[in-house]
């Protein structure tokens, strides 16, 4: 377990320890603690340690969607409870307002995506460079992560151990949210799977990685968020950010895409086809996938126009 070495770091070890053992998912809890960290003077006592003014000083650091910004002051507030409950009595801080979703997925056509297909092999060369076998790595996790929809992180971790050859499938293991599930792959995407884990010898090896550095260990999300922004740019696909902390266009795209094209393609109703791609995409109910469809379905009038005539009625209103 990751020491912090604030004056509150032994309640931040226990209270991710505690969330851990609940089940609960503490990825980004662990990136605040890490931010407040850097923020918290050794020499202050632990009820001063979440003072308005470290907190103020740690809220413009951050360079994060107002989103993002919410969840993070969310998540704070849950710790700051815990602090009290254990005889701390740590300021609370004021949770901002929801924000308006400002994010729009960048949504790829074909042409888009044979280029930045082409590009992604083209990188073979400086990828070589690093003297590892990333040069086949790369373009075949791009390949995965838009023919299945996968997150990054889902396509990381998985093992030669979560494929079945025999049905075209995928085990999700490491899911956000520890959803676990199979994943139905295109014979045409199990083929080309297949042939990679043969090349790379990975079939004999249930426990290894199918993405991997030299050292064995899959490579990091920023890792792949680089080298995908190379394969933009020479696709010539702009990535201007209007502000800061916006998303952009990333790897994540290529899921979205994934639904949107997923949709357009079954031919079938909006209410037999979206619960069938909430179970694929992992999502913990029927409205993360409108929502995903609600990114981008804003860009095609006639997407626009056969999903509103389900969903009309279906999901409350919430007033601002």
């Amino acid at each position: 377990m990751k020491g912090y070495h604030n004056p509150l770091g032994t309640e931040m070890e226990r209270y991710l320890e505690l969330l851990e053992k609940a089940g609960r998912y503490v990825k980004g809890i662990r990136g605040l603690f890490r931010e407040l960290e850097a923020c918290i003077p050794c020499n202050v006592s632990k009820e001063e340690a979440l003072s308005d003014a470290i907190l103020f000083d740690w809220d413009q650091n951050l360079s994060c969607s107002p989103m993002t910004r919410k969840r993070k002051y969310s998540e704070l507030s849950g710790f700051v409870g815990f602090l009290r409950s254990v005889g701390i009595a740590c300021h609370i801080p004021a949770i901002p307002k929801t924000p308006a979703s400002t994010y729009a997925p960048y949504i790829f056509n074909e042409t888009e995506w044979d280029r930045i297909i082409q590009e992604a092999d083209n990188l073979a060369t400086a990828l070589k460079r690093t003297g590892t076998d990333m040069p086949v790595v790369f373009p075949m996790l791009i390949r995965l992560l838009y023919a299945c929809g996968l997150r990054v992180s889902e396509a990381l971790a998985l093992k030669t151990e979560n494929m079945d050859f025999n049905q075209a499938c995928l085990t999700i293991r490491k899911s956000k949210r520890r959803r676990q599930r199979l994943v139905p792959m295109k014979e045409s995407t199990s083929e080309l799977l297949l042939r990679y884990c043969t090349r790379k010898g990975l079939l004999s090896q249930p426990e290894s990685y199918i993405f991997s550095c030299a050292d064995g260990n899959p490579p990091s999300e920023k890792w792949v968020q680089r080298w995908f922004a190379v394969a933009l740019e020479n696709s010539g696909i702009s990535q201007t950010r209007q502000h800061p902390g916006e998303r952009g266009i990333c790897p994540h795209c290529l899921r979205h895409t994934f639904v949107f094209r997923s949709f357009q393609a079954s031919g079938d109703t909006f209410e037999n086809t979206v619960p069938f791609l909430s179970t694929y995409l992992g999502h913990e109910n029927i409205m993360e996938t409108d929502r995903y469809l609600r990114f981008s379905y804003e860009l095609y009038s006639e997407a626009h126009e056969k999903i509103s005539e389900y969903t009309e009625g279906l999901f409350p209103e919430v007033e601002a």
